[in-house]
């Protein structure tokens, strides 16, 4: 099998400390021998934060938008040209305060993208003061517990601009939250990288094959399924529907059962989407699922239920 790429993703809010957090990750990983590639989301048309990153290290960025919603397609576009011209290990993604991170997850893993990356994790970074004044509209709380929510790791930043004796207060209160996402506090994102790489962390630089341990550690589970025949539509409707555990999408593309040709196929909501592909071109025929708590052993012995042996 060849070797895939990994995919970290930055979140946290404005101003929260994730340009320089990537700065000090982007140090370590060179350390270590790994070559990185970066993508920097932004929502206006500049982004000041560009000087922080190495001149060195290959660099795409995504001006006027947001990952998660305009600019959907165009990071999935530019993870595809950073892997077609760069030899890398690791590809960060910072996305701009505003993400949603289901969504972001999503554009990672297109399914054209499944046989060439690993989704690592997602690193929230939480601005101590900020988080515990809670001085904000309802809309921004919620963006910024979701972040919270789905991080595997969370990192409580400028630290320094509250009493020392709050963070356990700021741990609990994140806890409540994500009790599963290991947290760490930090001053000007000075924090040791290589806590992120311990094995005591969900995200690790180690690489792996297309198995239950590649994706068990993460608070947001992907899989990837391979498909050797046709599938029947409603036999794999009924399948996502069932499935235990909390789906957010699936996506992929297969060959169906009721007529020839490739299709594209999106699940949300409950209900399948196909669309018809061009003729000669080589799509892998597999279904990638975004969820949480899946249960990787139910769906790898039930998978087989979807398909029709010819």
């Amino acid at each position: 099998m060849c070797k895939k790429v990994d995919i970290v993703i930055l979140s946290g809010f404005l101003g929260s400390g994730k340009s320089t957090l990537l700065a000090n990750l982007i140090k370590y990983e060179q350390k270590q021998g790994r070559k990185i590639g970066v993508i920097m989301n932004e929502m206006g048309e500049v982004n000041i934060d560009r000087e922080l990153i190495p001149s060195d290290t290959p660099l795409r960025e995504l001006l006027n938008g947001c990952v998660c919603c305009n600019l959907r397609g165009e990071l999935s576009l530019q993870i595809k040209e950073l892997l077609n011209i760069h030899e890398l290990d690791v590809i960060y993604i910072e996305s701009t305060g505003a993400a949603h991170l289901i969504e972001t997850v999503d554009a990672c893993t297109h399914p054209t993208l499944a046989n060439y990356i690993t989704m690592k994790g997602i690193i929230t970074v939480v601005n101590a003061k900020q988080w515990l004044h809670g001085k904000m509209s309802i809309k921004l709380k919620k963006l910024m517990k979701e972040q919270v929510k789905f991080a595997d790791v969370i990192v409580i930043n400028k630290m320094d601009t509250v009493e020392a004796n709050m963070l356990d207060s700021l741990v609990a209160s994140i806890k409540e939250i994500n009790g599963e996402g290991a947290i760490f506090p930090a001053v000007h994102a000075n924090i040791n990288p290589a806590i992120f790489f311990s094995n005591n962390c969900p995200i690790k630089s180690q690489t792996y094959d297309d198995t239950k341990e590649e994706h068990a550690h993460l608070h947001l589970n992907t899989f990837t399924f391979r498909f050797e025949h046709p599938i029947n539509r409603i036999r794999l409707e009924n399948w996502l529907t069932k499935l235990p555990g909390q789906l957010y999408r699936a996506k992929g593309f297969v060959e169906i059962d009721e007529s020839p040709g490739t299709y594209l196929l999106n699940y949300s909501y409950g209900s399948i989407m196909l669309e018809y592909c061009r003729k000669n071109l080589d799509y892998p025929t597999l279904l990638v699922v975004i969820g949480e708590n899946l249960d990787y052993e139910h769906m790898i012995t039930t998978i087989t239920e979807v398909q029709t042996k010819l």
